[in-house]
């Protein structure tokens, strides 16, 4: 729904593929081979490489719907001071059947992330799934140093890099991302419990993603 004009896209790999290479070639779109890199600097050079206003990501194995980027794109232009966008997600399996939803609610515009833990971290959790983030690109800078060698969980990095700037961040309970579940879906912060002790969630959250990092 978003006009071609309005964006670009820069696709960051670590192989060449002839038929893949070609889509690429043909649609305009900027392509680099990476290499064997951590998932976190893949994300890292499509940052530095970026010139809009706003960045977003978008994994292999994962799905805008078509509204989505209108949506973002929204959202940024409207909501002054806006650095953080997250919104919810359609759960399918690896045949692309839609199995569930998660994170749809309603919308949440988080003005001070330190009263707002909770929300940020577990419930509903404003960092699940980089394919459903969008960035203001002048966090650019600092969220590609910060994701240079990360080995995993870039997505929660991304929030906290975001949730550090004193920008506002809005969690949006719109599924606007199909997220792929499968074999080689490996989330290392799935486990955050939605009941008991936040303090614990988030506890076991940074283990893990301290594990999963190196």
């Amino acid at each position: 729904t978003l006009d071609k004009g309005k964006f670009e896209v820069i696709v960051v790999k670590n192989f060449e593929d002839p038929i893949s290479d070609e889509i690429i070639r043909r649609n305009g779109w900027k392509n680099i081979v990476a290499g064997v890199v951590p998932v976190g600097d893949k994300l890292a050079i499509g940052v530095k490489e970026a010139r809009g206003d706003v960045i977003t990501f978008l994994e292999d194995d994962d799905m805008y719907v078509p509204e989505r980027l209108q949506v973002v794109k929204k959202a940024f232009e409207e909501i002054r001071d806006l650095v953080y966008f997250h919104n919810a997600q359609v759960v399918v399996d690896g045949k692309g059947r839609v199995v569930g939803a998660n994170g749809a609610g309603n919308d949440l515009l988080v003005d001070d992330p330190g009263r707002r833990c909770r929300e940020l971290f577990v419930d509903p959790g404003g960092f699940h799934n980089a394919s459903s983030i969008a960035v203001s690109s002048g966090l650019a800078d600092k969220l590609a140093g910060a994701l240079a060698g990360v080995g995993g969980s870039p997505d929660l990095v991304t929030m906290v890099v975001a949730a550090l700037s004193g920008g506002r961040m809005l969690l949006s309970g719109r599924a606007l991302t199909m997220w792929r579940v499968h074999g080689a879906s490996s989330t290392p912060h799935a486990y955050a419990s939605r009941e008991g002790s936040w303090r614990e969630a988030v506890s076991g959250l940074a283990r893990t993603y301290a594990r999963w990092a190196r």
